[in-house]
């Protein structure tokens, strides 16, 4: 019986940072996430109305687009498609106003712990089922 992967959706423009989230979901969760990746915010809303996602994961700083406005671009395709925030200038003001626009979870770049990322997702992928 193979097993399902959990479609993931990474809006990340920068391909260092995409990499090593990749790695570390495959070392984490092997063969848990099958992750489609943009970098750029009207790619992944293009994809978003193309293809369903229980879970994307989004930077906040992408080259057409800043801030929490991509949050609500974000929710504004895909309003059931639970939504994770990471960004590297994640603090405690910015984590609430993520929530508060409707994120599910946010963690900061650099200092997410990968174990609680992988919860994250998969609390959020079962939830949409």
């Amino acid at each position: 019986m193979a097993i399902s992967r959990t479609p993931l959706l990474v809006i990340e423009d920068n391909p260092a940072d995409l990499r090593l989230l990749q790695e570390l979901l495959e070392e984490m969760a092997p063969g848990s996430f099958d992750v489609h990746s943009t970098s750029r915010l009207d790619e992944g809303i293009a994809e978003l109305l193309n293809r369903s996602y229980p879970v994307v994961l989004l930077d906040l700083s992408l080259p057409d687009a800043h801030g929490l406005s991509s949050v609500d671009a974000v929710h504004e395709v895909a309003p059931d498609t639970s939504l994770i925030v990471l960004s590297g200038l994640m603090n405690e003001e910015l984590a609430k106003q993520v929530h508060e626009r409707g994120a599910s979870a946010s963690f900061m770049k650099g200092e997410a712990e990968i174990t609680g990322l992988i919860t994250a997702i998969r609390r959020l992928s079962l939830a949409s089922l």
